[in-house]
């Protein structure tokens, strides 16, 4: 076989692989541009369990970014959202929620003053 015969198989057979590495990189690119969207649900007031398992239904994941006492919120309970209720997104997208930590110490004793 010459030098010549080799220099050209190789070159086809890069050049298929640029070919499969191109169609594939464009299918995958085109799935996550056309990927299927959904409504973010109202989070407020569920439990940490009960946000997860709604969210992982629509196709969406759960990040806790943080906890804080809510007067209103019970303790545990989801009580701020990013994105907020309604918004539409693609699906296996964020949302970032804060848990309550419940009512503070200072308001439990102010009310019973």
């Amino acid at each position: 076989m010459s030098t010549f015969s080799i220099i050209v198989r190789r070159l086809a057979t890069m050049g298929i692989l640029v070919a499969v590495f191109s169609v594939s990189a464009s299918v995958v690119t085109y799935m996550a541009l056309r990927g299927r969207t959904v409504q973010v649900p109202n989070l407020i007031g569920k439990t940490e369990a009960e946000a997860e398992s709604l969210l992982e239904d629509l196709g969406l994941r759960m990040q806790i970014r943080g906890r804080a006492h809510h007067d209103k919120i019970p303790e545990k309970a989801v009580s701020d959202q990013s994105p907020a209720p309604g918004t539409t997104v693609k699906t296996g997208q964020l949302v970032r929620v804060s848990l309550s930590l419940g009512a503070s110490s200072q308001v439990s004793d102010r009310s019973a003053r």
